[in-house]
This record gives structure tokens, sequence and C-alpha cells, in this order.
């Protein structure tokens, strides 16, 4: 999947995104505040939306590309008076009389219509449809058919790379799932493409395909010279009992006696390890957001995962957001989308448009310099 452009409207918080087109890298700059996890967040709400979670007061226009066909879907929600448990993205949807119903949703393919919806009915292909669940998405209603099943797909390849939290946690449910598919042969692609996390996946490539796990080593050892080698063993003794069969990340240093264990392994150097296996782990047409990549991660480590951001040709997407200089000025301003706020609305802007020079280094000075830069947030 590709994300090209991108339009969404909040109506319960009265939060507007304006259209947004995107590139197969996007980089999301501006002062803090001006909207740049939201917009994040309203691609991830969207998601939701494609899967079947209802989505209070939102309103959404996007344009995408996936399997060689291009889809535009647009549809909107009522905006109800709900609780906070019930509007969250994160809690289980239960279906009730407060529960948001589609106001409208229309889906194209190759510029033909394929759905036309509105609160009373569903047009499919030209006819009506039985009466389906007001609640749902066409798309996850209708997943199984040929021509909205790509759509539907694309959407579950959108992730949020996320390792703000202390190296890996593990749960039991963890090492049932790996245990359950290591039990199987397993290739590269079907590890890709399988639900599981990724500290999950990461291990099951070090069994599976250790081919892969040796260029995500000789990576890793690029950018920490003083590691000599890495493995995933099942850790003696250590603070993980209960895990005494689960293979655990270890690290070999020069001039070190021993292995260092997971849970003496840097929060930093834990990050780097997992941003770095990331890039071989998602499978080809990944939309992956990444809110503030420099979090926890060294000069050294930024320098690296931005070269490979730039580099990757798997089809990936990335969008990011930064505040840090060092990864501003090092991807180019063509790839930048510098975002303001006017009250509740939320405009990017393309360097080119702003007058941003080509080079580099002369970009960050400008765009640090810029009125729309440094007062980002106005009033309406």
């Amino acid at each position: 999947m590709r994300i090209k452009n991108f339009q969404y409207y909040d109506k319960a918080f009265d939060w507007k995104l304006e259209r947004t087109t995107f590139s197969d890298l996007t980089l999301l700059v501006g002062i803090s505040g001006v909207g740049k996890t939201q917009i994040l967040d309203a691609i991830w709400r969207v998601r939701e939306i494609a899967g079947g979670r209802p989505s209070n007061g939102a309103q959404w226009d996007i344009t995408f590309s996936t399997n060689g066909h291009e889809y535009r879907w647009r549809g909107e929600y009522e905006n109800k008076s709900v609780s906070e448990e019930e509007a969250s993205p994160l809690s289980e949807p239960v279906y009730s009389k407060n529960t948001p119903r589609i106001v409208e949703e229309k889906l194209t393919f190759d510029d033909q219509e394929i759905v036309q919806r509105n609160e009373s009915e569903i047009i499919l292909r030209g006819g009506k449809t039985p009466k389906l669940s007001p609640f749902e998405s066409v798309l996850d209603i209708l997943n199984q058919e040929e021509d909205i099943a790509p759509a539907y797909k694309g959407f579950k390849r959108i992730i949020r790379s996320d390792f703000s939290y202390y190296r890996s946690r593990m749960f039991s449910r963890d090492v049932i799932e790996f245990n359950e598919m290591l039990t199987y042969p397993l290739t590269l692609e079907e590890i890709q493409e399988s639900n599981v996390d990724s500290r999950i996946k990461i291990r099951l490539v070090s069994y599976c395909a250790p081919d892969i796990f040796d260029k995500i080593k000789e990576r890793f050892m690029d950018i920490f010279p003083q590691v000599e080698d890495i493995r995933f063993e099942p850790a003696e003794g250590g603070i993980f009992p209960s895990f005494a069969d689960y293979p655990l990340l270890q690290i070999k240093e020069k001039g070190v006696e021993g292995w260092i264990p997971q849970e003496r392994i840097s929060s930093g150097m834990y990050k780097t390890f997992m941003h770095l296996s990331e890039m071989f782990l998602w499978p080809e047409g990944t939309v992956v957001l990444i809110d503030e990549f420099e979090n926890s991660l060294g000069v050294n480590c930024i320098d690296v995962l931005t070269e490979d951001l730039l580099q990757e040709n798997r089809g990936l997407q990335f969008i990011i957001t930064s505040h840090h200089p060092y990864i501003i000025n090092n991807i180019s301003p063509e790839y930048w989308k510098i975002v303001t706020r006017r009250g509740g609305v939320v405009s990017t802007h393309d360097a080119k448009d702003l007058h941003i020079s080509d080079s580099r280094h002369k970009a960050f000075i400008q765009l640090i310099n810029l009125e729309e830069y440094k007062e980002g947030i106005g009033v309406s």
C-alpha cells in the first residue's frame, strides 16, 4: 500500500487536516503543538475504521494505491455524545445506542465507483445490498469482494513503529506464539506476512533465516563497532526465570568476557537493533508511521537509520516526525512537509513552496528562520 493523499476532520474535537500529499518518505517538521503526531494518529484512526472500528465524528478522504490499482475512499461518521472510553481507539467496540453510525461512504477503484453508501442503504456496483451493519465500514463488511479485498488488506499494512517502552517486555502469549510458529518450517516471506509482534519475528528470523539475521548483525555492528557478535539464546539465570526456554537477545562486545544479557543492553542499542530489524521484517508495501524518530537514539544510530530510510527499496512508505536537527538536515527538503496550524486547522507545505533551497545545509537554516516555522501555531 502507498498513501497518496489524505484529508481528515475530527468533528468531535473540531480538528481538521487539510489535504496532504505523501511520498515514499515524508518527514513532518514543525514546532511542538502544530499537529505532527495528530496527523499520524488520524492515519491510524482511518486504519482502524477500515478494520471495522467505529470512530465518533470522523470524516476522511484518502487516496492510495495497492496491487497496481488506485483507490479513493471517503466517509463520515455521525458525531454523538459518547463517553471517553467509547471514543477511545484502544477500547474494543461495543455497539450501543451511543455508537456512532456511518452517515455516508464512497469507494472508487481506478476511478470506477464500487460502493456508494448513505444512512439508509449501500449500493454495490449499482445494486442494493441486504441491510448491513450501520456501524462498520464497507471495507470491513465487504472485505471478501474481489476488488475490495486488496484495499482492506492494504490498511492492515499500516503499522506504528514504537519502541518507547523499556527494552522488550515479554508476556506468556509471546512465548506461546514463538514456540507454535517455530514448529513449522518458515520462509522469510511467511515471517514477514505473519501478524505476530516484531519481537517474535526477529527471533524467528534468527532461527529460520540466518542469512538475513547476519545482514542485520552486520548493519548493527557498523553502528556499534565495539560489538563483535549478536545472538538469541535462552537465558541462564537472569531476571526472567519464567521464560527460561525463550531466546533473549545477547550481545558480545570486544574485550568483555561473556555475553551481555538483554536486561543489561542499553535502551538506545536495543531500539536501534529493533529499528534495523524491522527494515527486514516489514512485508513489501507496508506504510510505517514513526513519531519522533530520534527518541533514545544516539547520533551514530540516527545517521545510519536515516540512511536506511532513504535507501530502502522494498516498496515501503515511511511517514515520520522529528525535531532533531541532524535528521532534518540529513533528509532532503524534497521529503519535508512543514506543518502549521491555525486554530483547529492543520496544513502542510512543501519546502519548495516556501522557497527553501535544495541544498541541505542552507535548507535547515532557512527552515528555522521561516515565519511559518517559527510561528507555526496561530489563531484562526
